[in-house]
């Protein structure tokens, strides 16, 4: 399966939600799954006829593992008890759509980053190293589609 990657540039934003940090085995677990359904599951109850996708960024920043911020765009103290806020400026990052059907989720990340050394580009992790935005009724990277995004200038 062939996957299209492009360069989409988001405004700057206020990221509000629930920082968790663990293993890559914790993570393989289902902690970071279980954290997005809740998360969305309670927002749902909420704000019921809010769609906004859930935001997913990532600090690849520990030898054994991350940290992982779940949360949507703006404040939002009505799905969080107690938010941690990260604000990020205007950016510009590679994108594609991760579907279930193509490879898993590392595999994609890594043609991406293929793509991104081939068109010119450079990673840039000043502010965080992955971004996934997960679109409402998400389950699993192998049930369900979300998009993949690295920042890069």
């Amino acid at each position: 399966m062939v996957i299209a990657f492009e360069i989409v540039e988001r405004p700057a934003q206020r990221i509000t939600g629930h920082l968790w940090e663990g293993t890559f085995v914790e993570a393989a677990d289902g902690a970071v799954r279980r954290l997005i359904a809740e998360t969305q599951e309670h927002r749902r109850r909420v704000y019921p006829d809010d769609h906004s996708a859930l935001i997913g960024l990532s600090w690849n920043d520990r030898l054994d593992g991350f940290r992982y911020l779940v949360g949507y765009a703006g404040e939002d103290d009505g799905t969080f008890t107690q938010p941690h806020q990260v604000e990020l400026p205007a950016m510009r990052l590679a994108t594609t759509i991760h579907r279930p059907e193509s490879s898993d989720v590392f595999m994609d990340y890594s043609k991406m980053f293929d793509w991104i050394a081939a068109e010119g580009y450079v990673v840039d992790t000043t502010h965080f190293h992955y971004r996934e935005e997960y679109e409402a009724g998400f389950v699993s990277p192998s049930t369900s589609s979300l998009r993949l995004m690295v920042p890069i200038r």
